[in-house]
C-alpha cells in the first residue's frame, strides 16, 4: 500500500494531526515575545547626564523593600529579611535560569518608566528576547527588587529606572522652558460650594499647577474654543487666554474672532501676543472681521472656519477650569445620544453666586434659560441648525440656540462640578434680559418659532443604565499626548470623602507635589466626594469618572489617561474596580509601575476584604506596600509573594496637627457643653466596619451607669440615620451631637477639642485618624485590629478586641474610667503627642514610599511585556466584562439587602431576661490580714464561677479583663495515612477527641475570646489542679462544648496552710502536670501576658515545681529566676503552702489536648525570640527521630528503635548525599536552648506518639510530623500539630495500646510512608510517565 493511500485511507486522522501541531505552534508563538522599544512612551526630559547615586540609590543595595518602615523609637527585631540572591532562588530550574542568564537583554527596557538612569547603549536591536516565554518573564519578575538589580548588574547594566533619581529641577526648568511652575499648595478648599473662595479663580497664582503641554501638536484639532473678542483689556483677556492653554485638552484650536473693535490700541494689547505666538503654535487662528457683526454674528464666522469635532464658546473675558473640556468631550465621545455638554457654573465680579442649573432642569429652560453658554456641541449639529441667530445683538442668543437644539431633536447633559466661571456684568448691560416687556415679547416669539420644542417638549435624555454583561470597548476614541518635564502619579482611589484612608491619600498627595511630582487623581465610585476641595488645592488634575463616564467606560478612560500623561506609577488603593481593571490596564497601557497600598484587612468582608484583592492581583501588581507590619505579614501568609511586598507605615503631618488647648473652650461653647466634663470624638464614615451601633450603646450605658459626658460624631454614611434614630432614642440627644460630613479644617476644630477619641472599628490598618488625634494630644480608645497595637499602645491608649461578647463592656468601663478621671485623659493625651513626636513623620512616609516606587520599576521592565499581547489583551477584556458585571450587581442588590437588614433588625423580638442578681460579700480587706481570711474561709460554701466573662457582666463590673486574640474556628485536616484502604473513623473513631466525624474538615471546636483577667486578693490553693479562689468565690471555669471544669474545689487543709504572699503574679496552672499537659495545655498561655510581664516587672509567674519548667522557663525562656514560683500539687504537703496575690492574672483557659492555634503559635514565636533565631535564614534539612529512650514513661518504647533508624537513614541516602541531615533526640522532657536551634530547622520529624515529640512545638508551619499510633488513640499531638500548622502523619500499629510497654514499628509501612512524603503521588506518576516517552 503506498504512501499516498494510507493517507487517503486515514486522511480525517491526518486533518486532526496537522491542526493539532497548527494549534500547539500557535500556542507556542504567543507564549514567546519580542520586547519592542516603544517611543511614545519616551520622556520629553533630555537624557539625564551621569549623576552620583541617590539615597534611593544607595539604599537599594541594602534591599530597602524587604525592611518594613518603622519610626527610630520602634524595635527593629520584627523588621522581616525576605532577601534571596540569585543563586538561593530555590523555584528556578538551572536549564531555564542558564537559558536567562545567557539571552536576556534588560536594557531594551530603557523606556519604560521615564527611561533609565545612566544607561550604556545596546548594539542589540532586541532579537534575542524572542527566546523568553511568559514563564521566564514572570520567573524574573517575582524576584526582590536587589537581587533583579543584582542579576542586572552582572550583565552589565548598573543602570537604575529614572524615577529611582533625585529630581533635577534644572532638568525640569529647561524642559518645561516658560511653563515652569513652582510646586504649591492652595492654602484653602478650592470650588467648595459650602465655602466658595471665589478670588481663586482658574488662573491664580495660589491654584495648584499641573504642566499641561502637547508632546506634538495635532494637524486636526479636536475641539475648537471659540471666542469673540471686543475692545477686551488686555488684564482680562490674559486671565482668560491662560485658561484655554492651561486645559487639560491640548488638541484644541483657539479660534479669536476679531469683532472690528474700534479701540486698536486695545487690541494691539490683548491680541498681538497671541499673533506673535501663533507663528509657532497652530493652534491659535485671529480672524478679524472688517464690519461690526455683533456676538451672534462674530461666533458665526468662527463656525465658518472652525475645524474642531467639538466647539464651545468662551467669552474674552470668562474661564475655564483645566479639565473641563476634556471632561465634556469624553462624555460626547461616550454618550452618543447627547449633542451637548455644559458643567456648574461660577457667577464672579460684579456679583459672586454658584449656578447648578442646566440641562437636567427640562422643561423649565422653554420659560428662562438655566443653561450657560460655555457648552460643548457637535459641531456639525451646530451647523445643522444654523449657529447662532445673528439678529438677537441684545443678548438671548445662547438660549435661543439651546430651544432651536431642541426643536431639532438635540439636548444636553450638565456636569455635575463647577468648570466654567462666568464673570457678571453691571446691570444694564443686557437689555433684552433685564427689561420685562422686552423678555416677554422675545418669549412669545419663541413659541411661534419653535412649535415642536414647546409643544413635546425638550427631549428626555438620561444616562442609560449599564446592561447586563455590557461589553467594554478597547478603542480610545481620541489622543491627546501631553508633555512630561517631571515625574508623574496616578492616585487610582474610590472616592474623596471623610477617612482615614483619603487622608492619608491627601497627606501622600500633598508631600509627592512639593517635593518635585505632579500627581493625577481619578475615582471609580458614585459619591459625593465631599474632600474633593481639599485634594484640588494639591492638583487640578482630578477626574471623578462617574461623573462624565459610563461604568464600562471606565477601564479604558484609564487606559486613554495613562497614556496621555505617561504616568510612572499608577497607585492603587481601596478600590474594589480598579483591582478589576488591573489587568485590562496591563494589557492596554503598559509602561508605568503599577503598585498598591492597603491599608487593612477585613476578615469578615470578601475574605480579607481589600487584602485579598492585593494579595489576589499579585501577578498583575508590581509591588503591593501596606500599612502596617501585621497586615504585610497576613498578606504574605495568605499567599502573596514576600519578595514583591514591603511596609510603610503611614505618617503625620505634626507641624500640621497640633495641640491647640483653646478649641476646648471654643467647641464647648458652641455645642452647650459644660466646661468640666469628658468629650469624645467620634470621626469616621458612619457605615458598618466602623460600628457606630457600638458607639451609641457604649455611650448609652456610660450615661446609664451615671458617668457624665459630652460626645461628636462627625462623618456621614449609610447609617447616619440609624445612629441619629438611636441616639434619640435613648434619650441623648443634647450630650451626643451627630455633625455629618463637615470640611477637614473643621474636624481638626472639634479633635483638638476633645478629650478622648474614640473609634471602635472591626476592621482598621492604623488608622491615619487616631495619628491625627494623638498629635493633637487626645488620647485614643480604639479596637485592636490590624497593626493598632504598632501605634497605640497600652502607655498612651486603649485598645479592645472587636467581635467579642465583652466588647461593649469593655469599652463601657474604659470610657467611665476616663469620664471619672479627667486628669488620665490629659496624661494619656500628653503621652500620645510624645509618641507622635518620636518618629512618626510624613517625610519619612514619602521618602520610604518613593523607594518603593523605584523598587516597583525595577521590576516593572519585567512585568510590562508580559501583559502586552493580543491573547492577553483579549482575557483582559473579558476580566473587565466581568468586573463591571460584577459592580452592576451590587449596585442592584445592596439596596434589597441593606432593607432586609433594617427590618430584621426592626422585627426582631426584644430578649427576655429573668435571671436570679447575684451580689458579691463585702470584701475583708484591708481590715484583715489574707492570712486571717483565709482561716475564716467556708471551703465547701464558695460560690462557683464557670464563666468568667458572665461573672464580670452580672456581678463583678469592677473587674478588670484584658481581651487578647479572638480564637476563630479553624479547620482542622485528619491525619495523613500512607495506606489509602484505612477508613479514618474505623481507626480514629468518631467522637474521639471532641470530634463527630474524620471528614477532613474539622473545625476547632472551641471558638471563644482569649483574654486575661485581673483577681484582686486572690489565693491559689492545694487540690486536684493550683485551684484560684478569694473571700466569697471559686473559679472552676468551664469550657465548652463539654462543659468540663478546668480547675477543681480547693482542699479544706488549705485553710491551716502557710501563706506566701506576692504583689502580683501570673498562673499558668491547669489540672495536669506532666510534661506533656505543661507545653500543650499550660505554657502557651504565657503568650497571653508576655505584654503585661515586659512592662512590669513586679508580676511572678507561677508554675509546675519540675525540672523542665525550670530549665524551660529560666534557661530557655531567659526569664529571671526570681520571677518564677514554684507550685507543687496535691494534698499533704510538708510544708503545706497557698499562695496570695494583690493581683492574680489569670489567663484563658486551654481545653486539655487542644492548644488554640493563635496561643501556641505566639509561644514559638516566642522560643524563635528569646533564641535568636530568624526563621527567614534557616535552612529547613534536618529529619529526626524522637526516641523514647529519655522519657519519664516507661510505656510505648520501640522494639525495633534500631532497624526504624536504619530504614530512615537509607530513605534519606536515596534522596541525594548531603541533601538531608539526620538526627536521633534522646526524648528527654524538657526544651532547651539547644533543642530549639535544632527543631526550627526540622522538616520531618518522626517517632512513637508520646510526650517524646514536642520538639514539634518549636518546628515551623509545614513541618511534616510522621507519629507511630497505637489503637484506640489519643490525638492530643495531632491537635497540636494542627494548631501549629504542620502536616500530620499517622502509620498505625495495630493490637497495641496507650500502655503497652513495648511496640514494634512496623517497617513496611515506615518506608511506604517515607516514600510518599519524598515522591508525593502526583510527582511518582509525572516521573512514571517522563520514563516512558
Amino acid at each position: 500500500m503506498t504512501l499516498i493511500s494510507i493517507i487517503k485511507k486515514n486522511l480525517i486522522g491526518v486533518i486532526i494531526i496537522l491542526a493539532i501541531g497548527l494549534h500547539i505552534t500557535l500556542i507556542y508563538k504567543y507564549s514567546t515575545f519580542s520586547f519592542i522599544n516603544n517611543k511614545n512612551n519616551r520622556s520629553n526630559l533630555p537624557p539625564p547626564q551621569h549623576q552620583q547615586p541617590s539615597n534611593i540609590q544607595h539604599n537599594i543595595q541594602h534591599d530597602i523593600n524587604q525592611k518594613p518602615h518603622y519610626s527610630n523609637k520602634q524595635s527593629q527585631k520584627t523588621q522581616q529579611q525576605n532577601e534571596s540572591p540569585l543563586e538561593g532562588q530555590k523555584f528556578i530550574y538551572s536549564k531555564q535560569k542558564e537559558k536567562i542568564l545567557k539571552y536576556i537583554d534588560y536594557k531594551q527596557f530603557g523606556l519604560f518608566n521615564g527611561g533609565i538612569v545612566n544607561s550604556k547603549p545596546s548594539n542589540d536591536n532586541g532579537g534575542i528576547y524572542k527566546d523568553l516565554n511568559i514563564n521566564e518573564l514572570d520567573e524574573i519578575s517575582s524576584w526582590s527588587p536587589n537581587t533583579i538589580v543584582d542579576f542586572n548588574k552582572r550583565h552589565g547594566d548598573d543602570s537604575l529606572p529614572s524615577i529611582c533619581s533625585e529630581i533635577d529641577f534644572q532638568e525640569i526648568k529647561t524642559c518645561e522652558g516658560s511653563n515652569y511652575y513652582q510646586a504649591m499648595v492652595t492654602p484653602t478648599s478650592v470650588l467648595d460650594e459650602n465655602s466658595m473662595n471665589y478670588t481663586l479663580k482658574p488662573n491664580s497664582q495660589y491654584r495648584a499647577k499641573f504642566n499641561y503641554y502637547p508632546r506634538e501638536f495635532s494637524k486636526q484639532p479636536l475641539i475648537t474654543i471659540l471666542t469673540a473678542f471686543y475692545n477686551i483689556e488686555p488684564d482680562i483677556f490674559e486671565e482668560s487666554a491662560a485658561t484655554v492653554f492651561g486645559q487639560s485638552l491640548q488638541n484644541f484650536e483657539w479660534v479669536i474672532v476679531n469683532d472690528c473693535s474700534p479701540n486698536q490700541t486695545l487690541v494691539d494689547l490683548s491680541l498681538g501676543k497671541y499673533r506673535e505666538l501663533a507663528k509657532i503654535d497652530p493652534r491659535i487662528v485671529i480672524i478679524d472681521l472688517k464690519k461690526n457683526v455683533r456676538l451672534p454674528g462674530a461666533r458665526n464666522a468662527g463656525i465658518k472656519v472652525a475645524r474642531g469635532k467639538y466647539i464651545v464658546s468662551l467669552d474674552p473675558d470668562d474661564m475655564f477650569e483645566n479639565t473641563y473640556l476634556e471632561k465634556a468631550v469624553w462624555f460626547l465621545e461616550t454618550h452618543k445620544e447627547y449633542t451637548l455638554c455644559n458643567a456648574w457654573t461660577v457667577g464672579f465680579a460684579n456679583k459672586s453666586y454658584v449656578w447648578k442649573n442646566g440641562y437636567h432642569n427640562g422643561d423649565r429652560n422653554l420659560k428662562e434659560n438655566q443653561i450657560t453658554v460655555a457648552s460643548v456641541m457637535r459641531t456639525q449639529a451646530l451647523r445643522d441648525v444654523g449657529g447662532f441667530d445673528s439678529k438677537l445683538i441684545h443678548g438671548m442668543e445662547d438660549w435661543d440656540l439651546w430651544i432651536r437644539m431642541a426643536d431639532n431633536g438635540h439636548w444636553g447633559h450638565t456636569l455635575e462640578e463647577f468648570h466654567f466661571w462666568y464673570r457678571v456684568s453691571p446691570p444694564g448691560k443686557w437689555d433684552a434680559i433685564d427689561n420685562l416687556a422686552k423678555f416677554n415679547a422675545f418669549l412669545e416669539n419663541q413659541q411661534v418659532k419653535y412649535k415642536n420644542a414647546y409643544g413635546k417638549g425638550v427631549p428626555k435624555l438620561s444616562r442609560p443604565p449599564q446592561e447586563k454583561m455590557e461589553a467594554v470597548d478597547d478603542l480610545i476614541p481620541f489622543e491627546n499626548n501631553l508633555k512630561k518635564c517631571r515625574p508623574r502619579v496616578l492616585l487610582l482611589i474610590p472616592y474623596m470623602e471623610v477617612g482615614g484612608a483619603d487622608q492619608f491619600n491627601y497627606n501622600f498627595a500633598q508631600g509627592m507635589v512639593l517635593d518635585g511630582w505632579e500627581v493625577s487623581i481619578a475615582t471609580t465610585k458614585t459619591s459625593d466626594n465631599k474632600w474633593f476641595p481639599q485634594f484640588a488645592r494639591v492638583t487640578p488634575d482630578i477626574f471623578i469618572m462617574p461623573r462624565f463616564s459610563k461604568n464600562t467606560d471606565q477601564c479604558r478612560f484609564l487606559a486613554y489617561y495613562i497614556k496621555s500623561r505617561q504616568f510612572d506609577v499608577v497607585y492603587v488603593s481601596n478600590s474594589e474596580q480598579a483591582y478589576h481593571y488591573l489587568s485590562y490596564l496591563r494589557a492596554n497601557a503598559p509602561g508605568p509601575s503599577y503598585i498598591d497600598y492597603t491599608h487593612s484587612e477585613t476578615p469578615k468582608w470578601k475574605d480579607g476584604g481589600y487584602a485579598r484583592y492585593s494579595f489576589g492581583s499579585e501577578k498583575l501588581l508590581d509591588r503591593s506596600i501596606f500599612a502596617s507590619e501585621h497586615l504585610r505579614q497576613y498578606c504574605i501568609r495568605r499567599g502573596h509573594n514576600a519578595n514583591k511586598t514591603a511596609t510603610v507605615l503611614i505618617g503625620i503631618d505634626s507641624d500640621k496637627y497640633v495641640p491647640k488647648p483653646e478649641n476646648r473652650a471654643i467647641i464647648r461653647k458652641e455645642l452647650g457643653f459644660p466646661d468640666n466634663v469628658l468629650v469624645i470624638v467620634f470621626v469616621a464614615r458612619l457605615e458598618s466596619e466602623k460600628q457606630p451601633e457600638v458607639f451609641a450603646e457604649v455611650l448609652r450605658r456610660v450615661d446609664e451607669m451615671g458617668y457624665d459626658f459630652r460626645a461628636i460624631s462627625i462623618g456621614g454614611g449609610l447609617l447616619f440615620n440609624d445612629l441619629n434614630e438611636t441616639i434619640s432614642k435613648n434619650g441623648l440627644s443634647e450630650k451626643v451631637k451627630l455633625l455629618g460630613n463637615i470640611p477637614n479644617s473643621q474636624v481638626s476644630k472639634y479633635v483638638s477639642g476633645s478629650d478622648v477619641f474614640f473609634l471602635p472599628s472591626k476592621v482598621e490598618g492604623i488608622s491615619l485618624a487616631i495619628y491625627e488625634a494623638m498629635s493633637q494630644q487626645v488620647c485614643a480608645v480604639s479596637a485592636k485590629v490590624g497593626g493598632q497595637a504598632e501605634l497605640v499602645t497600652p502607655d498612651v491608649g486603649f485598645l479592645v478586641v472587636p467581635g467579642t461578647p465583652t466588647e461593649v463592656d469593655e469599652y463601657t468601663e474604659i470610657i467611665a474610667d476616663l469620664a471619672s478621671n479627667l486628669t488620665l485623659a490629659a496624661e494619656l493625651g500628653k503621652k500620645s503627642l510624645e509618641k507622635i513626636l518620636n518618629g512618626f513623620s510624613v517625610k519619612d512616609t514619602l521618602h520610604r514610599m518613593k523607594e518603593e516606587f523605584c523598587n516597583s520599576a525595577i521590576v516593572t521592565r519585567y512585568t510590562t511585556p508580559i501583559f502586552t499581547n493580543k491573547l492577553f489583551s483579549k482575557l483582559s477584556n473579558e476580566q473587565a466584562v466581568l468586573g463591571h458585571e460584577y459592580e452592576r450587581a451590587i449596585d442592584e442588590l445592596l439596596p434589597m439587602w441593606n432593607q432586609l437588614t433594617s427590618l430584621t433588625k426592626q422585627l426582631a423580638p426584644p430578649p427576655t431576661i429573668t435571671e436570679k442578681e447575684i451580689k458579691r460579700k463585702p470584701s475583708p480587706y484591708p481590715l484583715h490580714k489574707p492570712e486571717e481570711v483565709l482561716d475564716s474561709i467556708n471551703i465547701t460554701g464558695l460560690r462557683v464561677v464557670e464563666n468568667i466573662m458572665i461573672e464580670k457582666k452580672k456581678v463583678d463590673r469592677k473587674m478588670k479583663i484584658i481581651l487578647k486574640d479572638f480564637q476563630e474556628q479553624f479547620i482542622r485536616r485528619n491525619p495523613k495515612f500512607a495506606d489509602k484502604q484505612l477508613v479514618p473513623n474505623e481507626f480514629l473513631h468518631q467522637y474521639n477527641h471532641g470530634v463527630d466525624n474524620w471528614d477532613d474538615e474539622l473545625p476547632y471546636p472551641y471558638q471563644q475570646q482569649e483574654y486575661v483577667a485581673y483577681i484582686p486578693n486572690a489565693f491559689v490553693g492545694t487540690g486536684e489542679s493550683a485551684t484560684i479562689f478569694d473571700w466569697d468565690r471559686v473559679f472552676l471555669l468551664n469550657y465548652s462544648p463539654t462543659q468540663q471544669e478546668t480547675f477543681t474545689m480547693p482542699l479544706e487543709e488549705s485553710r491551716i496552710c502557710h501563706v506566701e504572699k506576692t504583689k502580683k503574679m501570673v498562673t499558668l496552672l491547669q489540672k495536669q502536670f506532666s510534661f506533656e499537659n505543661f507545653i500543650i495545655d499550660q505554657l502557651p498561655k504565657l503568650s497571653l501576658v508576655l505584654e503585661e510581664l515586659e512592662l512590669d516587672p513586679e508580676i511572678k509567674i507561677l508554675v509546675p515545681f519540675t525540672d523542665f519548667a525550670k530549665t524551660i522557663m529560666v534557661d530557655t525562656l531567659k526569664f529571671s529566676p526570681d520571677r518564677i514560683i514554684y507550685f507543687k500539687p496535691g494534698a499533704g504537703w510538708d510544708p503545706c503552702v497557698v499562695f496570695f496575690a494583690n493581683t492574680l492574672l489569670l489567663p484563658t483557659p486551654i481545653p486539655p489536648g487542644q492548644p488554640p492555634r493563635e496561643m501556641i503559635s505566639k509561644l514559638r514565636d516566642y522560643f524563635y525570640q528569646k533564641n535568636d533565631i530568624n526563621i527567614g535564614a534557616i535552612n529547613r534539612n534536618i529529619i529526626m527521630y524522637a526516641s523514647r529512650k529519655s522519657t519519664l514513661s516507661p510505656l510505648r518504647k520501640v522494639s525495633n528503635e534500631q532497624k526504624v533508624i536504619e530504614t530512615i537513614k537509607n530513605i534519606l541516602q536515596s534522596q541525594g548525599e548531603g541533601k538531608y541531615e539526620f538526627i536521633e533526640w534522646d526524648g528527654l522532657e524538657t526544651i532547651t536552648p539547644e533543642l530549639v536551634q535544632l527543631s526550627s530547622r526540622i522538616k520531618i520529624l518522626i517517632g512513637m506518639t508520646g510526650a517524646n515529640l514536642l520538639p514539634m512545638v518549636v518546628c515551623q508551619p509545614n513541618t511534616i510530623v510522621v507519629e507511630f499510633m497505637h489503637e484506640n488513640p489519643w490525638l492530643s499531638f495531632w491537635s497540636t500539630s494542627e494548631s501549629l500548622q504542620h502536616e500530620n502523619w499517622m502509620i498505625p500499629i495495630k493490637a497495641t495500646s496507650h500502655d503497652s510497654l513495648e511496640i514494634q514499628v512496623p517497617i513496611d509501612q515506615l518506608t511506604n510512608t517515607l516514600n510518599q512524603i519524598f515522591n508525593p503521588p502526583q510527582q511518582q506518576q509525572s516521573s512514571s510517565s517522563d520514563s516512558e516517552e
